[in-house]
């Protein structure tokens, strides 16, 4: 206990004729009690009664350290404010807190790669979470302890204060109050303490070098543009409102206000919409919409549609399965376009390794039901043959599940192949050196066409008038 907080009282505890005096003094807190002696001749004799009875008439009853006054009794002298008593420090709870499980700052910063080189195209932008990921947790409040002081009162330690979760959207608490946990993936967000998921992230400028990559599971919002070597990666939708140059987008669905060129890549799981394509690659498995299509390497599983301003289609390799409408396909100078809509390579393979697939599985099948028909028959010989036999029935089962769903997939591509016999070509012009392939069937265009369109019947691309 620190001396200085002894109070100023000091009191004389022994009045009688022995040659000593005694005082006791007790700290500001009152937890601890110290004892003076002054002898009045050489020869001192104190009994540990009248110690004892000295702390007693200051009411210091708890916490007496009996080593200590055994001590002052044996050797009475120079017995200057030596510490007698002491109580017991009452302990006051620690408060609660919330310990983050990401940096609430978000200080961006590039990527530190293993072989000690740092990807500056990699920065940490946002503060992102899965569903199902810890975001914060609960420490709860330490408990505290009750103290005495040496007089004998009690005194109360204060509890720690509970701190509780600021549960903001998508975001909800474990059952045992304790962790906070994205409920849906997405941007983590940070206000005046409460934690949300938001689904959308928007970008107020440019994608580059102050943002780094995206790579986000909600919807992604660029009011700028996408420039050259960075990327996009959504597992929503992307809109951009600027342009998209030299750059990778994949998403959902792609909406481009202005446009794509400089060998950019897009990847769509949905449709694809933009003011104009150029130089780049674009696969998308729903349609795309464009006004323009200049020189571009392009994938799409439903329909390509050009029809606003200019609606053109130049150079370059499109390969459609349903449908491609243009306003204007090719051009005057007789540049190479190369339009392939219908059944594509790519189907034919699924459908021929289904079907192959499907033979290899039955035949396996056949096997299976044959051990199990020896199984079956020598069980009852053997016990063992009873847990090879379980072994074989569960594997028949999965094999049963495999071969339904490859044959519904048959029956799938089957009915796509069947609807891509009506897959055609319509355009109000097309020019010489436009290349065209409707399922297997070719045709070159020769000389300027007029409003028509194009489809294969009884073998051989036709032309009739747009209606």
């Amino acid at each position: 206990m620190d001396n200085n907080n002894i109070l100023n009282e000091k009191a004389v505890e022994t009045q009688n004729d022995d040659n000593f005096d005694i005082f006791i003094d007790i700290s500001s807190n009152y937890y601890e009690a110290f004892i003076t002696i002054e002898s009045l001749g050489d020869e001192v004799s104190i009994s540990r009664d009248d110690i004892i009875s000295a702390l007693k008439r200051k009411n210091v009853v708890f916490g007496l350290k009996n080593d200590v006054i055994d001590t002052i009794v044996n050797n009475p002298h120079d017995i200057y404010k030596l510490s007698v008593a002491e109580g017991e420090q009452h302990i006051n709870g620690e408060p609660g807190r919330i310990e983050y499980n990401f940096d609430m700052e978000n200080k961006k910063k590039p990527t530190m790669l293993s072989d000690g080189t740092v990807d500056h195209k990699h920065i940490n932008y946002i503060l992102k979470a899965s569903k199902g990921e810890i975001l914060a947790k609960k420490i709860l409040p330490t408990e505290s302890k009750d103290g005495k002081t040496v007089t004998g009162r009690t005194i109360k330690g204060k509890p720690g204060k509970l701190v509780d979760f600021k549960v903001g959207k998508n975001v909800t608490v474990s059952d045992d109050g304790i962790l906070l946990l994205a409920s849906e993936g997405g941007m983590i967000k940070v206000d005046d303490g409460r934690i949300s998921i938001i689904k959308i992230l928007e970008i107020n400028d440019d994608v580059g070098i102050s943002t780094g990559n995206i790579n986000f599971e909600g919807k992604v919002l660029v009011k700028g543009n996408v420039n050259t070597g960075f990327s996009i990666n959504s597992g929503d939708d992307v809109e951009i409102f600027g342009v998209v140059e030299g750059s990778e987008i994949t998403a959902r669905n792609i909406i481009i206000h202005k446009g794509v060129h400089n060998n950019a890549k897009l990847v769509s799981s949905g449709n694809i919409s933009a003011h104009f394509m150029e130089s780049c690659y674009a696969e998308a498995k729903g349609d795309i919409f464009c006004d323009s299509i200049i020189h571009c390497d392009i994938t799409c599983l439903g329909r390509i549609v050009a029809s606003e301003k200019k609606g053109l289609i130049l150079g370059g390799s499109i390969n459609v399965r349903k449908q491609v409408v243009a306003k204007t396909i090719g051009s005057q100078i007789g540049s190479t376009t190369r339009i392939y809509v219908g059944i594509d390579e790519s189907l034919l393979i699924e459908l021929k390794n289904t079907k192959s697939s499907i033979e290899d599985a039955k035949a396996d099948m056949k096997k299976i039901n044959q051990a199990i028909d020896i199984l079956q028959s020598k069980r009852s010989q053997d016990p063992k043959k009873e847990i090879f036999l379980t072994k074989y029935l569960k594997t028949r089962e999965q094999y049963i599940t495999k071969i339904k769903n490859m044959e519904q997939r048959m029956k799938e591509l089957y009915t796509l192949l069947d609807s891509l016999k009506s897959s055609n070509i319509s355009s109000e012009q097309i020019y010489p050196g436009t290349n065209i392939r409707i399922n297997n069937s070719h045709y070159i265009v020769k000389k300027s066409m007029i409003n028509v369109k194009l489809m294969k019947e009884d073998g051989e691309i036709v032309t009739s008038p747009l209606v």
